[in-house]
């Protein structure tokens, strides 16, 4: 953040540089928080971020209208633990369900703009945090489908032996 004084006296300014133009541009911090644009995470809120991709997920609404209002609403935060929460819950509602043409355009902007932020902080590429993404939702759903698979074993096996033990 920087002070500069224009026209209209002295305000706060942030500078985002733009590394693939060699480009650095000063926007008043006022029109920056009417936009709702904010600073990057930090670099130590990364392994929370990913953490938050392998909890276990909101079930979204059936019923299409009310689920993509209440994304909608998590998305235009911008906020990054909303966002990771946005692609973990529709990820998971994919595989359990099925996602509209708007979830699924929701599920797109969420993870690119999360993977841009991952990216920023970590200094990593945008494809690279993206495949990060997708790995670590990959592992949580399979986890969670194998330990409903003992669960419903488990349950199998009770029946049984409950079965075996009233009919001697």
């Amino acid at each position: 953040m920087e002070r500069r004084e224009l026209f209209d006296g002295e305000k706060l300014y942030y500078e985002i540089e733009i590394p693939a133009q060699e480009l650095s541009v000063y926007l008043p911090r006022q029109t920056m928080k009417d936009m709702g644009v904010r600073p990057a995470m930090s670099r130590a809120r990364l392994p929370r971020v990913l953490a938050r991709l392998q909890d276990e997920p909101h079930h979204l609404p059936q019923d299409y209208k009310e689920r993509q209002a209440g994304v909608w609403e998590q998305l235009r935060t911008g906020r990054t633990m909303l966002l990771a929460e946005i692609v973990r819950d529709l990820t998971w509602h994919e595989d359990r369900d099925h996602l509209t043409k708007k979830d699924a355009e929701y599920l797109t902007q969420a993870k690119g703009r999360l993977a841009a932020e991952l990216a920023l902080v970590s200094g990593a590429e945008v494809p690279d945090m993206e495949r990060e993404i997708d790995n670590t939702l990959n592992a949580a759903i399979s986890d969670r489908k194998e330990r409903e698979r003992r669960r419903e074993l488990l349950s199998q096996m009770a029946n049984v032996a409950t079965g075996k033990s009233r009919a001697s």
